[in-house]
């Protein structure tokens, strides 16, 4: 009994400090509640003021000149800044090597090895190495003489090029057709919508024929481009005949009295020879509706694939009979070079050249300013 009342004061203490814990724990739980509200309160209260703030400064920045834009760079200056790879990568080792050398046999080597990375054919890696020991030696830039080899391997070439590819004038024989064609990958539909936006800008009726029924992606792509040039495109469903959305496009554009026809194809792998053959059962269909449609066949030629875009241009003008060439992405490659050994090996000039995405980023072909871009000589920017 004794022992019982000793032990009561043990109990009472325990039972004591159990209480004082749940009350501890239920005003922590309180206050942090209280806590959360306040800071919600806050943050909605600094989101006030900082609305407020916005519009003042809104307001007081109504009252501030607006800062001019940029001025936009030239043609020629987005040439030279796109070219730069090549310009970097390939032309000025080769000028470092040949300024003020006498082009021993190991330079010859290394020069060989520079010339092959820029995707030059052979036979002109080799005349303009048995060059270049001249070049070096003469007075003047050894690079503007490497420019003025090369520009007599192409500019013959480069003079067929038609000035109605650049200058609309209305024609009352009705709608030129333009059959644009190339690999997937190319730029072969961005191609077409710059092309038709550069020429609704002057003025012209333009009718965009979406034939790459194989990939809806490429018509919806297509799509987006004419509706942003506002202009009219002809399509039909997934799977379709390409030669049959040809034929509809061109007597749409005879229809309407169109200025352009611009005839998107399918990619092709030029090493499928049954491929090649509907491409060209494609450009037949098209000069029933108008006899000598299409009247520019154009190649769009991506500048990465180097060597193998000779080689692409090779079998297409076999099965097509290209007039024309389109030099696309030569911003991001170091094989831009490759340009002069197409050229030369096909006699088919290069129409336009592009250097990016934008509209503005595709342009005319001209000799001299790609030459220039190339080699990095007298850049004339402005």
């Amino acid at each position: 009994m004794l022992s019982n009342i000793a032990a009561s004061p043990v109990d009472y203490a325990a039972i004591a400090a159990i209480f004082v814990l749940i009350a501890t724990t239920f005003g922590n739980i309180i206050l942090a509640h209280k806590k959360s509200n306040k800071t919600k309160i806050t943050k909605e209260d600094d989101s006030q003021s900082v609305e407020i703030k916005d519009d003042a400064a809104l307001e007081k920045s109504e009252s501030v000149e607006p800062v001019p834009l940029k001025e936009e760079l030239s043609w020629n200056a987005r040439l030279f800044k796109g070219m730069a790879r090549t310009r970097n990568d390939v032309w000025a080792k080769v000028s470092n090597i040949i300024s003020g050398n006498n082009l021993a046999e190991e330079m010859r080597d290394e020069l060989e090895e520079i010339l092959f990375t820029a995707d030059l054919s052979p036979a002109i890696v080799d005349e303009l190495l048995d060059e270049l020991p001249k070049f070096s030696q003469e007075e003047g830039e050894p690079l503007v003489k490497v420019k003025e080899f090369l520009q007599s391997k192409v500019s013959s070439a480069q003079q067929n090029v038609k000035k109605e590819f650049y200058e609309f004038s209305p024609n009352s024989n009705g709608p030129k057709v333009i059959m644009i064609v190339g690999v997937n990958g190319a730029g072969k539909t961005t191609t077409i919508g710059k092309l038709a936006t550069k020429y609704k800008a002057q003025g012209a009726k333009v009718v965009v024929g979406a034939c790459d029924t194989f990939r809806a992606a490429a018509v919806e792509q297509l799509e987006v481009w004419c509706k942003r040039a506002d202009v009219e495109m002809v399509r039909a469903e997934e799977g379709a005949d390409p030669s049959g959305v040809a034929f509809d496009a061109v007597a749409k554009a005879k229809e309407i009295n169109a200025d352009y026809c611009i005839i998107d194809t399918a990619g092709r792998l030029h090493t499928k020879s049954n491929l090649m053959d509907e491409l060209a059962k494609t450009k037949k269909v098209m000069s029933k509706v108008i006899p000598d449609a299409p009247h520019e066949t154009l190649l769009v030629l991506d500048a990465i694939t180097g060597q193998n875009a000779l080689r692409q241009a090779e079998e297409f003008n076999k099965s097509l009979q290209l007039s024309g060439l389109i030099f696309t992405k030569c911003d991001g490659s170091a094989k831009a070079g490759s340009a002069v050994s197409i050229v030369q090996n096909l006699g088919v000039p290069i129409i336009y050249i592009g250097v990016g995405e934008n509209v503005e980023d595709l342009d005319i072909f001209d000799l001299d300013a790609y030459l220039n871009a190339l080699l990095g000589i007298e850049s004339k920017l402005a």
